[in-house]
């Protein structure tokens, strides 16, 4: 249970290095629009439950033969019974995350620990402590939750088998094979997600805008109302590309002291809403891509009473140690797929 060099030179760096006052600027802190945008939309399920599961429907009574036919006197008229519902079933997931700090690392950041666990300043920390060392250690771990969350939601499941699987478990490069929430997608085609990973980009021929267009309709042909694009950088950049030579700025970049004004305002497409950068992508190697998703058919759905959890172990009574953990439980699900589509630019 001993600190360690590693948490030692923290400490220090925390403590004794940093001469200027004041809290450690992060370089490293990336906006997380999956993240927030599914937490904005997340919907709770209750306890007790094995898995989740919600019903959906392919077929309809219509689609047998003699459902509708004409009649005349005294014909036989058939009758049909409706059996169609299905279910869709997701996996629920515990995660969970921990931070441990010693008695002797507070006193070194000023804090005082007393025997009912509660903690106060020193009166003359100021004239040493250069840094808040413990409101460090809190935000990185805050952050640090939310860059492992963010990075589950997507995720595929396979680099945890007891993680929650994400976005990639859901849409599929390869959409017509396997199975999605125990519904197969060779046998119900509009179980899958459109995929096109071969747009061509052409200032010229707007190959990449009339690419998205088209598919954007096609999305919304069995109800889907796609409303959520995230893209990486190069695909933002295709998309850039295209606007910009066609003259498609506002007029505000042409105006007198504006007219050398090389910037360009947030790309949007009527009937799907803003493309909006997000750098994990990046970060996974798909910068030439982008996910269009309708955020009412994928949710996230945390387990009532069980989102974001914190809990306060007791310190074991022969180190003077203590600790914090958060835990989180529940799944991400998807209602129906052939509203998304997975886009990617040979750019």
């Amino acid at each position: 249970m001993a600190l360690g060099l590693v948490v030692a030179s923290d400490i220090a760096s925390a403590v004794l290095t940093y001469y200027v006052r004041g809290q450690t600027l992060s370089q490293s802190t990336q906006d997380k629009p999956l993240l927030r945008e599914l937490k904005a939309g997340q919907k709770f399920f209750p306890a007790g439950n094995l898995q989740i599961s919600e019903p959906i429907q392919f077929n309809y009574m219509s689609d047998n033969p003699g459902f509708f036919v004409g009649y005349s006197e005294d014909d036989v008229i058939t009758f049909q019974q409706a059996q169609n519902i299905l279910r869709v079933v997701y996996p629920w997931r515990e995660t969970s995350a921990g931070l441990g700090f010693s008695w002797t690392e507070m006193k070194k950041g000023g804090v005082s620990i007393s025997n009912n666990n509660k903690t106060s300043v020193h009166a003359d920390r100021e004239a040493t402590i250069l840094t808040e060392l413990m409101e460090n250690r809190m935000k990185d771990f805050n952050e640090s939750w939310q860059r492992a969350v963010n990075m589950m939601l997507w995720s595929d499941g396979s680099q945890d088998a007891k993680a929650v699987p994400g976005m990639k478990s859901l849409l599929l490069d390869v959409p017509n094979i396997g199975s999605t929430g125990g519904i197969s997608r060779v046998q119900y085609p509009l179980w899958q997600n459109m995929v096109n990973l071969n747009i061509g980009v052409s200032a010229e021929n707007q190959t990449l805008s009339r690419t998205l267009r088209n598919s954007i309709r096609l999305l919304k042909q069995y109800g889907g109302k796609p409303n959520k694009a995230f893209c990486g950088s190069k695909f933002m950049e295709a998309l850039e590309l295209e606007i910009q030579a066609k003259g498609q700025l506002t007029m505000t970049g042409f105006r007198k002291d504006e007219a050398t004004d090389i910037g360009m305002n947030s790309v949007s497409m009527t009937g799907l809403g803003k493309f909006e950068l997000d750098f994990t992508l990046d970060n996974r190697g798909e910068a030439n891509r982008c996910y269009v998703w309708d955020s009412r058919r994928i949710q996230l759905m945390p387990m009532t009473g069980e989102e974001n959890k914190v809990l306060v172990p007791e310190r074991p009574y022969n180190y003077m140690v203590f600790f914090r953990s958060i835990t989180w439980t529940g799944g991400l699900v998807c209602r129906q797929e052939n509203c998304n589509a997975i886009f990617a630019v040979n750019f």
